[in-house]
């Protein structure tokens, strides 16, 4: 590291901003956002003579530091976020879905809408579900409601152009819209309880089913009420097969960190109605940010991709600017997004299942990359 860092850190301004770090080639290894350049600047150092080895290492390849301040946090999020996809430093953790899981779309602007399997979630008015991790799973979850839910299920090419309902119609797995004179509510009714089965609200889907059940059976539409009936039981038989993880029944995510020397490993598992649903690992490269500042990058670089934001995210490690980032997300989701970093009672056994999966992704990845590089090595010593 240049001698001179020290010195500008000592000067840099006590303002919101963008610092940018140089190599003695003058390339830009890492750009970083701050509420206060001085006191960002001068955690490296300080990380570095606490005994930090990893950061002691990369700040070694600082050779020089410029700072642009702004007038808030906004403008310096704005600033670094141009600024990386301008010059994709090395050390900058850049989320990439390189791996793009499925997930369910629901186009609420189409008249009939239909369950749609897409890798590529946007911010079209579209409802998303997932991503799905694991295939089979995907592929139970619609299968089970293809045949409880009678939502269409061919596509809109096919639909416009039907002149008569369809196989799925006569096996009684679909209202048949193609065709048929549906009413628009009959059909919107269906939709709500997929949205309410998917978003794992079922208390609230089974309270309604019976609801309607109920009322059939007092108006003496006896195969109407049998169905209803038969639905509700399919959709407990379900329920019954998985495990709840939490009491008060909301959706969240939880997300943990682990880092050796060389890796480090962001698992997010997701619970949806207090039902553990899913679980992804994300990768990243050495960079020059602590877990807190990771933790911050991750959820802001995840949540603005259009994936599903719950009411509630739990980190493993906190960061300071979570007021600046609620409010981001408040913007997206339209409604009051909380993060905690849990101390006590049912939520520190989440982000302890949490750090437990992401410590063992880290083990997994470690071992596979020693295993890649004996067979390298092998493979070298055959070719000479």
């Amino acid at each position: 590291m240049n001698e001179n860092i020290e010195e500008i850190i000592k000067n840099a301004p006590e303002d919101p901003g963008v610092y940018i770090m140089k190599d003695k080639k003058g390339r830009i290894i890492y750009v970083g956002k701050a509420k206060n350049l001085k006191k960002r600047l001068g955690s490296y150092l300080n990380r570095g003579r606490k005994g930090d080895m990893k950061t002691g290492v990369l700040v070694k390849k600082i050779h020089s530091i410029e700072t642009i301040t702004t007038t808030n946090e906004n403008e310096a999020l704005a600033l670094e976020s141009n600024l990386i996809k301008l010059h994709r430093p090395r050390y900058n953790v850049i989320l990439k879905d390189g791996k793009r899981y499925p997930s369910l779309k629901l186009d609420m602007k189409k008249t009939y809408p239909n369950l749609e399997l897409v890798r590529k979630t946007s911010t079209d008015g579209s409802i998303y579900f997932g991503p799905f991790t694991s295939s089979a799973s995907l592929h139970k979850t619609l299968k089970f409601i293809h045949k409880n839910f009678k939502l269409r299920k061919c596509r809109d090419n096919v639909f416009k152009n039907r002149t008569r309902p369809c196989l799925n119609w006569q096996m009684g797995i679909c209202l048949g819209p193609c065709c048929l004179d549906i009413k628009k509510d009959v059909y919107d009714n269906m939709v709500r309880e997929v949205i309410l089965f998917l978003k794992g609200r079922i208390p609230e889907l089974l309270r309604k089913i019976e609801m309607e059940m109920k009322s059939a059976s007092r108006k003496q539409e006896y195969e109407k009420a049998a169905e209803l009936r038969d639905r509700l039981f399919a959709i407990k038989r379900t329920v019954e097969k998985q495990v709840a993880v939490t009491t008060d029944f909301k959706d969240r995510d939880i997300i943990a960190i682990a880092r050796s020397q060389d890796h480090s490993v962001i698992t997010l598992l997701s619970v949806k109605g207090g039902y553990m649903t899913g679980s992804r690992h994300f990768h990243l490269p050495p960079t020059f940010s602590s877990d807190s500042e990771l933790i911050e990058s991750f959820i802001y670089q995840y949540y603005t991709k259009g994936h599903f934001i719950p009411g509630e995210i739990l980190i493993s490690v906190s960061f300071d600017d979570k007021l600046f980032l609620k409010n981001r997300l408040k913007e997206i989701k339209n409604r009051k997004i909380r993060i905690i970093n849990p101390k006590r009672g049912e939520k520190t056994r989440l982000i302890s299942l949490a750090k437990q999966n992401a410590k063992n992704e880290l083990s997994r990845l470690i071992s596979s990359r020693k295993k890649d590089k004996r067979i390298l090595e092998i493979l070298k010593k055959r070719l000479v």
